[in-house]
C-alpha cells in the first residue's frame, strides 16, 4: 500500500519537474506570455514556485537571455524529492 502512493506522489512529482522544465525553456526562447499554452504553464507553475521566491535573485541575464533562477531552484528541490519517492517506493516494494 505504502509502495502504491509513493508511485504516486512520484507521478505526480515528475509531472511538476516536467512543467517546470517546460516553463525554463519558454521563458529562454521569450516566448509569448499571451499564448493560451504558454499562460497556462506559467500560472499552474507559480504555485509550485511560491515557496521558493526570495531564496535566490530573481533572474540572471546571460547575453541577451533571461534565465528565471526560482524555478531551477525548485527543479532541483523537486528532482531530489522524486528521488527519495522513488527509492521509498522501491524499499517497500522489497519488503512486501
Amino acid at each position: 500500500m505504502l509502495s502504491l502512493i509513493f508511485k504516486i506522489l512520484y507521478t505526480l512529482t515528475t509531472f511538476v519537474q516536467t512543467l517546470l522544465i517546460f516553463r525554463i525553456v519558454l521563458k529562454v526562447i521569450n516566448a509569448n506570455p499571451t499564448n493560451s499554452i504558454v499562460s497556462w504553464i506559467y500560472n499552474l507553475t507559480d504555485s509550485f514556485l511560491q515557496p521558493f521566491k526570495g531564496i535566490v535573485a530573481q533572474e540572471m541575464l546571460i547575453d541577451r537571455f533571461r534565465l528565471e533562477l526560482t524555478p531551477i531552484v525548485a527543479l532541483i528541490f523537486f528532482s531530489i524529492l522524486g528521488f527519495a519517492l522513488s527509492e521509498l517506493s522501491k524499499a517497500f516494494r522489497q519488503a512486501n
